[in-house]
């Protein structure tokens, strides 16, 4: 039998098996009084990515591929992150004292099932601490390492222990005792329904007795109470910054006390990196967008270093060396990075790339793999870049030109660019970020007027009408379009949006996206039994707006004016009213079980048969209310309260409430013996 000469095997002879067992296959053969009954399993896990994770940990750093005389890779550069703990289950015994390594080598011989998230922000290193883990733990065939980027939606429509196993090609059974990590929960493309999906397979897992589960994202894309364990990555601090620069130089740096105040930039491995390899100066304490405005600059960047005779990452001929060439190199980088974005995929195939044809001294020279590169396993049909980052800040920079050139045109022209641009993906947070430092520091900053001129007549006559073209899936072209043109314009200083009732049928018919309303005036308009819960409603005007029956179920509206809103019958469960104006409001039946409404102005409101179970009623203006017959179990007040509007209370139904100052539950007997006193 032929073996690929990776497998490393062993025979237990004692059984009359032989157990040929390796990283990318395993192959079973048993033999029974004599009788040869051989089951093969090849290729069990093939898709195991740890090969992809530990070439990529002994693979030189992206702007060290071709500096043969500083050949660092990713070993030599990587420094364990500190961390923060949010949540941890006391069986593993982890201690404060414990570094990264020992926390993960103390849950990995954990001997029950468990689950571990790590988040951190942007290039903090979430996928470098895959590599460092599949390197460390590469001859330990029970630890498997995958990638929700390789997943497409519709293998996660029937859930992610599914797809785990069908890319794997095993059976639920064969998960038992692995250890499962999963990078990149934030590149997910059904990222809509990640919630869903997250929790039916946290719920999964406890068919297991012994499989763990670690997964990584950035902080604001998962939900960590679904984890046992939840440990955030740090950014560098002072000591690791100089380390870093140190192992990346060779030599360290003389500016500490400057760049102390901006950590949370500098401290961030790629973004240093790349600050240090450009020769950015990182002492004027720049903000991201503002790092890397100056590094991908089409002069005094990252590109200068590939042009300037005698400091360039090439030898010979290197195409970077023509600023023409550098121009063109830009505008493919826009473009690849739009094509990206539309697709809703960080990987394209080479064949649908249209690279330039770039010459130098008489020479067509292939597209330099910065900040582009290959897939980890170089097939050389597929282009990513370097990092996801520096995809978010290209795409940012090809919609803000986009937006640029739109507003010399006419509003119809200009609401039809806007259609093409946003119609099939959603503008990720960081995509916003960068796009608010380009608009606020450019012309466009004065334009806001224009750019919600035309959202005006989009929604008048649809988002994709002005593009003069035909979607399939027009719908959900048509809402990526209007929750995008609402992230658009809140980037502007001085944005003030008000709305006309056109928005209702772009609002009713959206079911997964989250809806920035934030500061928006929606006064008077009919918005009866809407779904908000996917949106934010934080300082809207909502003033006299009909809001029968909706749903918004945990929706921010801290220092809304939803002053005589109707909400008969609405759901505002969990809902944030802190400092909001509820002055005549109507909440006969509505549900308010645990809303919070601290200092809220409920003066003249009717909450007659209101559930106002578990609700934070401190500070509120209750003058006139109807309290009748509402429901107060466990609603938290102050003594002073309790005594001010007693009269209301006296019909209210309760088993107890609790009362703050004292951090004790008043029964119900006791409060009305306070009452009858006072």
């Amino acid at each position: 039998m032929e073996m690929d000469n990776k497998i490393k095997y062993e025979i237990n002879v004692n059984n009359g098996q032989a157990i040929f067992a390796g990283n990318s296959a395993t192959i079973y053969a048993t033999q029974n009084n004599g009788n040869e009954d051989i089951n093969k399993k090849i290729e069990e896990f093939k898709n195991n990515k740890k090969q992809a994770y530990i070439n990529n940990w002994n693979r030189r750093l992206f702007l060290h591929l071709d500096n043969d005389e500083n050949p660092i890779t990713l070993a030599d550069a990587f420094i364990i992150p500190d961390y923060k703990m949010h949540e941890s289950i006391k069986r593993i015994r982890f201690s404060a004292d414990d570094t990264l390594e020992q926390i993960i080598d103390k849950f990995i011989k954990y001997n029950k099932s468990s689950t571990m998230l790590i988040t951190g922000v942007p290039g903090i290193g979430k996928s470098s601490i895959t590599s460092w883990l599949a390197h460390r733990y590469k001859e330990d065939d029970n630890v498997i390492i995958l990638r929700f980027r390789d997943w497409e939606a519709e293998e996660l429509e029937n859930g992610l222990l599914k797809a785990i196993c069908n890319t794997l090609e095993c059976k639920k059974k064969d998960l038992e005792n692995k250890i499962l990590i999963i990078d990149g929960f934030d590149e997910m493309k059904l990222l809509n329904q990640r919630d869903d999906i997250l929790a039916a397979f946290i719920n999964s897992l406890k068919d297991f007795e012994k499989y763990k589960c670690i997964i990584t994202s950035r902080p604001v894309y998962i939900d960590s109470k679904y984890f046992d364990n939840v440990f955030e990555l740090k950014e560098f601090n002072l000591e690791k910054i100089e380390f870093f620069c140190r192992k990346i130089t060779k030599k360290g740096f003389n500016q500490k006390e400057k760049i102390k105040s901006n950590l949370q930039v500098l401290g961030i491995p790629v973004i240093l990196y790349m600050a240090i390899m450009s020769n950015v100066d990182i002492s004027k304490n720049p903000t991201k967008p503002e790092l890397y405005n100056r590094i991908f600059a089409e002069k005094g960047g990252i590109f200068d270093r590939f042009y300037l005779d005698g400091i360039g990452y090439d030898n010979g001929s290197q195409l970077l060396r023509s600023n023409k060439n550098v121009k063109e190199y830009l505008e493919f980088l826009h473009k690849v990075s739009f094509e990206m974005f539309e697709s809703n995929c960080m990987v394209l195939e080479k064949k649908d790339c249209k690279i330039p044809d770039l010459e130098f001294c008489g020479s067509y020279i292939s597209v330099l793999e910065f900040p582009i590169k290959y897939f980890f396993e170089h097939t050389e049909t597929n282009i990513e870049f370097i990092h996801k980052s520096i995809y978010e800040y290209f795409i940012s920079e090809y919609i803000f030109m986009e937006i640029c050139k739109g507003t010399q045109l006419s509003k119809d022209k200009f609401a039809g660019i806007l259609g093409d641009l946003l119609k099939k993906n959603y503008l990720s947070m960081e995509i916003l970020v960068f796009l608010r430092f380009k608009i606020r520091n450019s012309e466009l900053s004065g334009k806001f007027d224009i750019v919600n001129a035309a959202f005006n007549i989009m929604l008048e006559n649809g988002m994709t009408y002005y593009t003069g073209r035909s979607y399939k899936n027009v719908i959900d072209c048509e809402l990526y379009i209007f929750v995008n043109m609402l992230e658009l314009l809140h980037l502007w200083e001085d944005s003030s949006l008000v709305f006309e009732q056109t928005i209702f049928n772009y609002m009713k018919y959206n079911k997964k996206l989250k809806l920035n309303l934030k500061g928006v005036n929606l006064m008077g308009l009919k918005l009866e039994a809407l779904d908000f819960k996917r949106a934010n409603l934080r300082g809207a005007n909502l003033a006299h707006a009909n809001l029968i029956h909706a749903n918004l179920v945990g929706v921010d509206l801290v220092k809304a004016n939803l002053e005589e809103a109707n909400l008969f019958g609405a759901d505002l469960r969990d809902a944030k009213l802190n400092e909001a104006n509820l002055s005549k409001v109507n909440f006969f039946e509505a549900k308010l079980n645990n809303v919070k409404l601290r200092g809220a102005n409920l003066t003249d409101a009717r909450l007659y048969r209101t559930d106002l179970r578990g609700a934070d009623l401190t500070e509120v203006k209750l003058d006139n209310a109807n309290l009748s017959e509402a429901d107060l179990e466990a609603s938290i007040w102050t003594e002073d309260e309790i005594n001010k509007f007693h009269l209301q209370l006296v019909d209210a139904k309760f088993t107890y409430i609790i009362e703050v100052q004292e951090k004790k539950k008043i029964y119900r007997e006791d409060l009305f013996a306070q009452l009858i006193s006072g």
